[in-house]
């Protein structure tokens, strides 16, 4: 590829030799290689659970054969694609990235990585693959150097193959941006349960949660100024770790909390379609920015036995996602944190955006059908940004 590709490989083997973890995903409380490698790839398993179940609930075929995961980093995603793939490719710019997404892949005979510095996209067969994924990628790269990538994306797609692909499309102004994140320390809350929870709840039945939420930041919530809040809860197995049912309910926060306020809320929850044991997980999200465990707040918790029930029916099993167990990942294969690190670092990566209609354009051009468009906000308030799923080429 064209548009300075020697200068994006440096500036990314750079941040892959001292963080290359926090490089991919650039949380806040994680810099200074504070990431383990198996939260790391558990958070790349549950993104392909979503993406797949996405899938199914746009009723578009579920994948097999050959994928590539384009822009791999360590592997995050490419490691969760071999559960479900025949095979598939991981390709970064970075030798860096690859020589430790090798080190890490647990995948031998179904996983390989790919540095494109050395080895372009035009070494893998035309129409040879049946799923391209790539996600808070191409944002990084030139708005040139993402056009051409589309383009050899449709080069290497099977005819009925499924291409995903994030992308911003332009900055927002200042008076449309209406999600603006809060200071890290905001997303600190106190959850707890006002009244005790049945044992058990038949399979697709309704529960009423009543809880009290304090805020326990010294910042003010201010919903009119920085976006939607609320209470929301995902459905976990009965150990705690794979995520059967993501979003689930929801409850909107008062519009401006100020610190140390508590409060009740009522929230309705959806019993899972299938029965066994689960763990409910109840956590307060910002709408387009992030969940508060994400930036390091506590969640609430509590175990319930699903039971059989004739109206489960109504609720079909698709609305389980599918999140497989990762194997053990040698947590030695990365740099630890340091107890001197110094401040950590900010997370000014390059943006670029390529406008909707142009990729719209460039999808008929290569007679790709679009079979969904959702508005994204990976790359943040200020930019308009969309996930795009397309289904062949001509």
């Amino acid at each position: 590829m064209s548009g300075g590709s020697r200068d994006n490989q440096e500036y990314w083997d750079d941040h892959a030799s001292k963080d290359p973890l926090w490089a991919v995903l650039a949380f806040p409380d994680k810099s200074g290689n504070r990431w383990t490698v198996r939260e790391f790839m558990q958070t790349g398993e549950r993104e392909i659970a979503l993406l797949f179940h996405q899938i199914a609930a746009l009723q578009l075929p579920e994948p097999r054969g050959r994928g590539l995961d384009f822009g791999c980093g360590a592997g995050r995603l490419t490691q969760a694609l071999a559960r479900r793939l025949d095979h598939v490719i991981g390709a970064d710019i970075s030798p860096v990235m690859i020589d430790l997404a090798r080190r890490l892949n647990r995948y031998p005979d179904g996983a390989e990585y790919l540095c494109t510095a050395t080895t372009p996209l035009s070494s893998i067969p035309s129409r040879s693959l049946q799923l391209i994924y790539t996600n808070i990628v191409l944002q990084h790269v030139p708005a040139a150097v993402a056009v051409e990538y589309l383009g050899e994306f449709f080069r290497l797609l099977d005819s009925a193959g499924l291409l995903v692909f994030q992308l911003p499309s332009h900055l927002e102004s200042a008076s449309s941006a209406e999600i603006t994140p809060m200071p890290d320390a905001a997303y600190r809350a106190a959850i707890s349960l006002s009244a005790d929870m049945p044992r058990s709840i038949a399979a697709g039945a309704e529960l009423a949660v009543t809880l009290r939420v304090r805020n326990m930041s010294g910042h003010t919530w201010e919903q009119p100024k920085v976006g939607p809040l609320a209470a929301g809860n995902h459905w976990l197995d009965a150990a705690g770790q794979l995520m059967l049912v993501q979003d689930d309910g929801r409850a909107p926060l008062l519009q401006v909390v100020p610190p140390g306020l508590e409060w009740p809320i009522l929230m309705t929850v959806h019993a899972p379609s299938e029965p066994g044991t689960y763990v409910c997980e109840i956590d307060l999200v910002h709408e387009g920015v992030s969940w508060f465990a994400h930036k390091g707040g506590p969640t609430l918790r509590f175990t319930i036995d699903v039971t059989s029930h004739a109206a489960a029916t109504e609720r079909r099993s698709s609305a389980l996602i599918k999140e497989f167990p990762i194997p053990d990942y040698p947590e030695d294969a990365v740099p630890k944190a340091r107890p001197d690190a110094g401040p950590p670092p900010v997370a000014n990566f390059p943006m670029d955006g390529v406008p909707r209609e142009q990729v719209l354009e460039i999808i008929r051009a290569h007679g790709g059908r679009l079979a969904y468009i959702e508005e994204d906000r990976r790359a943040g308030p200020e930019w308009a940004s969309f996930r795009y799923f397309v289904i062949g080429r001509a």
